[in-house]
């Protein structure tokens, strides 16, 4: 029951904050904030570029995530 009420806690009262660069995270910019908001999209270095040089990556919340594709990324960030 408390776990329940965490994740519904979380999921209404934090908004994604989403980082990624526009020189090597392979993701559109203008798409993420379309979707998400400029408030929630910071464009800028997220020191990752020789760990996945070719995937898809960037920080949501702070956590550094890598998928195979844009729309895997998208859909990370709306959990």
């Amino acid at each position: 029951m408390c776990g329940n009420l965490l994740e519904r806690i979380r999921r209404y009262s934090m908004p994604n904050v989403i980082r990624v660069c526009d020189k090597c995270s392979n993701i559109d910019i203008e798409k993420m904030k379309l979707k998400f908001g400029d408030n929630n999209v910071k464009v800028g270095c997220v020191g990752a570029c020789r760990k996945a040089k070719y995937g898809y990556f960037g920080k949501i919340n702070g956590v550094y995530v890598s998928v195979n594709n844009e729309d895997e990324f998208i859909k990370e960030c709306e959990r």
